[in-house]
């Protein structure tokens, strides 16, 4: 009888962690786009946890494979996407500032600081973007 309850407990201990990564994860999902000084364009898209987008520089990149931390604070995001004939990976943090703003910190030399940093990497801010509704109030008339 022991050794099920140790088990059970092991499972929603387990469940819950996985429940709350995917509950994070889905409040990511969405379009990003840049904003401040660093707009020109740029831009992150999360349809579902298999298709992930970056655009910058005029360029639309499709994320090979990914790994979210969300244990971390703030958040490590590492990935890999192809440029022309190689695999770049890039380690970097994600930070919710509200909930529909994200500060992102790539690093560029392939090293991660444990927090946001000016000594190396590409600081953004990003804004979700809110589809825009085509209906039309309805007065009552």
């Amino acid at each position: 009888m022991k050794k099920i309850l140790i088990l059970l407990s092991a499972l929603v201990y387990f469940s819950s962690g996985s429940f709350g990564q995917a509950n994070k994860f889905q409040s990511m999902v969405g379009l990003w786009e840049m904003v401040g000084e660093q707009e020109s364009g740029g831009g992150l898209q999360i349809k579902d946890s298999s298709t992930i987008s970056i655009r910058f520089m005029g360029e639309e990149k499709t994320i090979l494979r990914y790994n979210i931390d969300f244990s971390k604070s703030p958040i490590w995001f590492d990935f890999s996407c192809r440029d022309t004939a190689t695999v770049s990976n890039f380690k970097s943090l994600i930070e919710f500032v509200g909930d529909d703003t994200l500060k992102w910190q790539i690093f560029t030399d392939g090293e991660r600081a444990d927090h946001f940093t000016s000594r190396s990497g590409e600081l953004f801010y990003l804004k979700r973007v809110h589809p825009k509704s085509n209906t039309a109030l309805y007065s009552g008339n």
